[in-house]
């Protein structure tokens, strides 16, 4: 029998950390007051509505239809319908964001991943992938390794021995509305007004993490040190590539990089890419040089040990620490 070993795997955030649920919400379907995003389960809200105040509801019907217009930007907020209607009820199930003094004028934003009863959380298979870039780029040098099961083959990779739980639910609390940020070396920041609903920076994430077998035993003790190893490459890979350091965020323990907008080199095999594979790359996603910096802001306070520019994070940027459990 193999041996088995379980640990916790704590992920720390130094930045906002959007995990992608495929799902946008538009200015229609939330209503923005005292700090929050407020959005209310539409289908309830018609139903207040049609017991409540059905005089609103031709009025309701129309908003839901009309798209707005450049003459009339109104038709597209939520809140301008209810204080148009007279109506100051806000209990329509839902959820609440936190609202971020430096997004201005949000009218779409992309959400978080949610379980089946609405609960924030971040998937095993998204830190499983982070694992991965990191021991194929380090400890791998670069070969690529298979992962999962293939036709014909035994499903005994040594990804399969490496055993991620999701995390539990995060609370609601927890989250906030950022917005994405290029900075090209150069150049300053460009703000793309695209935003998504991210965890914020400096809140801590359980994983239960399973190794089976003396490779992934030993790949799991070592992890730590090995992430640390792969990001002093890839800083030297991209991250020195001409950038201001001033937006290059602290590390406060083992490094990684998790979710979407982080940037394409926190996601490939970084150690195999050759001048044809980069140049491929360029091509494909009309790159200059190794591309841009993928950077968001939130509030910061001045003393922040983790942050260089006020306000400034790498996007997805995280430390974490693993811990053997019996």
């Amino acid at each position: 029998m193999l041996k088995k070993q379980n640990y916790e795997f704590m992920l720390h955030t130094l930045a906002p950390v959007y995990i992608g649920s495929g799902v946008k919400a538009t200015s229609k379907e939330f209503i923005q007051e005292n700090g929050e995003y407020y959005f209310p389960e539409m289908d309830k809200l018609y139903l207040f509505l049609e017991k409540n105040y059905p005089e609103s509801l031709p009025a309701f019907e129309q908003y839901l239809l009309d798209s707005g217009n450049k003459t009339n930007k109104r038709k597209s907020r939520l809140i301008d319908f209810l204080n148009d209607q007279k109506i100051e009820e806000r209990d329509f199930g839902g959820f609440k964001i936190k609202q971020n003094n430096l997004v201005k004028n949000l009218g779409e934003v992309s959400l978080f991943i949610r379980d089946g009863l609405g609960n924030r959380y971040i998937p095993g298979s998204s830190l499983k992938g982070a694992i991965r870039t990191i021991l194929e780029s380090e400890y791998f040098r670069g070969r690529q390794i298979p992962w999962g099961a293939k036709k014909g083959k035994a499903f005994n990779d040594i990804f399969n021995n490496i055993r991620v739980s999701d995390s539990s639910s995060i609370e609601e609390s927890l989250f906030s509305v950022v917005e994405k940020w290029d900075y090209a070396k150069g150049k300053a920041p460009k703000n793309l007004n695209i935003y998504r609903e991210a965890l914020l920076p400096e809140q801590d994430v359980v994983f239960n993490i399973s190794a089976i077998g003396e490779k992934a035993i030993f790949l799991m003790n070592n992890l730590e040190n090995i992430a640390e190893k792969h990001y002093l490459f890839y800083k030297g890979f991209f991250l020195d590539n001409g950038f201001d350091k001033k937006y290059v965020q602290n590390n406060i323990n083992a490094p990684i990089y998790l979710g979407a907008g982080s940037g394409i080199w926190t996601k490939i095999n970084i150690r195999q890419m050759d001048k044809k594979k980069i140049d491929k790359i360029q091509i494909k996603n009309r790159m200059k040089d190794k591309g841009v910096m993928k950077l968001t802001k939130y509030p910061t306070n001045v003393n922040s040990k983790i942050v260089k520019t006020k306000d400034f994070y790498e996007m997805g940027k995280c430390n974490f620490e693993v811990k053997k459990r019996s």
